[in-house]
């Protein structure tokens, strides 16, 4: 075989003529049956063409002829990866670097497989090794960075990313990475200028007009910038209307900075209408219904609770009681996963409980497709917003009835989620309507909480190195959200009180980016946090509830409170103090105090009370340790392990499937007693 020939089989394949190629390379064969080139080679064209059986089959006759050609190996390893043959391939691309130690990309493409699995530490000793061999190697650098922004790294993950575009100016996943992570860490100036280059390169490209159109920072520096986002949010839905998006997976492609939306104290109704309308039309491919029909003589309800966070997470705390310990004699269940899902001890519980577990494919059709193969008459998603994945996931109707619920305290605007999962104690009686869904509500607090088990000795101020001699306010939440309008309350509890700081839980990653936001706000306006607020590192899960005890009183933010802190922290009974607002994500503490039958809780009616309960609480000590102990019976007594909740949860669950089957829908505002 001539080198004309190779070059015109490699000219044919790659202007994408796969068939000519296909076919002038297996006549090839026949003319050098011996020529391991050739059967490698085909086998990435078969390969390309999702031919994946029959390339493997031609790659290892390729590597039988020559043992030693690395990359047939490397190339057996891609088409095995596409068969989910994880370790095959993970097998293939070691005995490539075997024979040829020098092999940068086999070194990249056996890192990328093992970030998938989730092997951090291993795969950033692949990347560095392929970029030692490859210092211009664009692809490893991005895939590094990517490594590092899951691990928290966020400094070595930017430079990655710069190096690959210093590499190359022109890098399309240099740009576009470096943009969204910029936008993680409230770099909106320099996301804008990534995504202007982008644009410069790809004019026509709409992932990139997306998630520039529909940016949400995690922390804001005023109720003014809040009202520029969205309107910028809503001009911006107006404007990528007139596009078509076509992708295989929406929910790698898209950021889901609209989750930020929640922490803005507005009604999302209406903006998270339009953002789901406009997925809706530019989107086709999430537009899915299924066509299967059920089986009328199947006897237990068959529910499918979907979810990326059913693992150690608050939506995995929350949430792992119900799927737990809901009756399997009236209910067959399934956990649903994405790849995102982390593996630990919470999620192995919840599992084990389930009669079948399932991890949800990469691309969009492939997920609608497994999910309809199960033919579930309920799902049940406990949030939907937090993750990309399952927010484009739920636009399908993938069973008769599909219900959201209050791990992401937000409606989600998309049609085809019938019902909203509340409770009355979260919900204001007023005539706003904030649901997209029909609001059901139990009327007790909506969660069977198996509380922490076996935590330890706990620890002392010293060990988390705290100052003893003062009054500490404990904010252990989420710093997105801290809303401009509590920093005024903290600052009034500081002015107040000249021996009290607060603490929040601070950390590494973006959290450190975070904080300098937060403290660049504070300097504006209340300079007194600056000087008075503390922050601890990440906590694990015995420092976190030492914490709480460790703290003279918890703060609840205003407007988006805590939920699984709450529960957590009443395993030492430390009171929150918390305001109670319109809608349910300011509401879930005041809840919880209801649910425990508290008599006069620590719920404020407005800022001024706020400050002074808190302060009040933090003073007198005697008070303090009766409420703490009142709080820790009460929380065992009425809030932890509540069976009834269980029955309710259940009633609720058969009453929708049962108005299903006749085509009906439970009715808005309907009560489960």
């Amino acid at each position: 075989m001539t080198d004309k020939n190779i070059q015109e089989l490699i000219d044919l394949y790659k202007s994408g003529k796969l068939a000519i190629a296909e076919d002038k390379a297996a006549k090839e064969i026949n003319k050098n049956p011996n020529n391991f080139f050739l059967y490698d080679f085909l086998g990435v064209i078969l390969s390309q063409q999702q031919k994946v059986d029959e390339a493997v089959i031609n790659h290892k006759k390729s590597l039988e002829i020559n043992p030693n050609y690395a990359q047939g190996y490397s190339n057996l390893a891609g088409a095995l990866l596409k068969l989910n043959k994880i370790n095959e391939s993970i097998n293939a691309l070691k005995k490539a670097i075997k024979i040829n130690p020098k092999f940068a990309e086999a070194y990249n493409n056996l890192g990328f497989i093992l970030k998938e699995r989730k092997k951090y530490n291993e795969a950033i000793i692949l990347f560095q090794k392929a970029i030692q061999i490859k210092p211009d190697y664009e692809k490893a650098l991005n895939n590094l960075g990517n490594v590092f922004k899951i691990i928290g790294k966020i400094d070595e993950s930017i430079n990655c990313y710069q190096n690959a575009t210093k590499i190359n100016p022109n890098s399309i996943a240099g740009n576009s990475n470096l943009a969204n992570l910029y936008i993680d860490i409230c770099n909106i100036e320099e996301a804008r200028k990534c995504f202007k280059k982008l644009f410069d390169l790809l004019p026509n490209n709409i992932e990139y007009k997306i998630n520039n159109g529909l940016l949400v920072t995690p922390i804001v520096q005023s109720i003014d910038e809040i009202n520029l986002i969205r309107e910028n949010y809503n001009k911006n839905l107006n404007f990528l209307s007139k596009f078509n998006f076509d992708t295989y997976s929406p929910g790698y492609s898209i950021e889901s900075n609209f989750f930020y939306l929640a922490f803005h104290n507005k009604n999302n109704l209406e903006i998270m209408k339009n953002t789901a309308n406009l997925f809706y039309k530019i989107i086709p491919n999430i537009n899915y219904i299924s066509k299967k029909k059920k089986n009328k003589d199947q006897k237990k309800i068959k529910i499918g609770f979907i979810s990326e966070f059913l693992s150690n997470h608050t939506v995995g705390k929350l949430f792992g009681g119900l799927i737990k310990n809901i009756d399997r004699r009236k209910f067959n269940v399934t956990v649903v996963h994405t790849s995102e899902t982390f593996s630990n001890q919470i999620k192995d519980e919840i599992d084990n409980s389930a009669d079948k577990v399932i991890n949800l494919e990469p691309k969009i059709k492939e997920q609608q497709k497994q999910i309809e193969n199960e033919n579930f008459d309920i799902i049940f998603y406990p949030e939907i917003g937090m993750s990309s994945t399952i927010y484009f996931l739920a636009f399908s109707r993938l069973a008769p009835v599909q219900i959201v619920s209050w791990g992401h305290p937000e409606t989600t605007g998309i049609n085809t989620i019938d019902y909203f999962f509340s409770s009355t104690l979260f919900e204001k009686n007023n005539a706003e309507k904030k649901y997209s869904e029909n609001l059901i509500c139990l009327d007790e607090f909506p969660i069977y909480y198996e509380p922490l088990k076996n935590i330890g000795p706990l620890k002392n101020r010293a060990d988390l190195n705290l100052p003893k001699d003062v009054r500490l306010y404990g904010c252990p939440q989420s710093l997105f959200k801290l809303h401009p309008d509590f920093d005024g309350i903290l600052a009034k509890i500081l002015e107040k009180d000249p021996k009290g700081y607060i603490v929040f839980i601070g950390g590494k990653g973006k959290y450190r980016f975070w904080l300098e936001s937060l403290k660049k706000r504070w300097s504006k306006n209340f300079s007194i946090l600056n000087d008075r607020i503390l922050f601890t590192n990440r906590l694990s899960q015995l420092e976190f509830i030492s914490f709480c005890n460790c703290t003279n009183v918890l703060l609840d933010p205003i407007y988006f409170g805590g939920g699984n802190t709450f529960l957590e922290s009443m395993i030492v009974g430390t009171p929150t103090i918390t305001l109670s607002g319109n809608y349910l994500r300011s509401n879930i503490t005041a809840a919880a105090y209801k649910q425990m039958k508290i008599i006069n809780p620590p719920i404020a009616k407005n800022s001024e009370e706020f400050v002074n309960l808190a302060i009040e609480l933090a003073k007198n000590k005697k008070k303090n340790e009766e409420l703490r102990k009142s709080l820790k019976n009460a929380a065992h007594k009425h809030l932890y392990k509540n069976s009834k909740v269980l029955k309710k949860f259940e009633k609720f669950l058969e009453e929708a499937h049962k108005n299903s089957q006749s085509g009906k829908k439970l009715k808005e505002g309907y009560i489960i007693k």
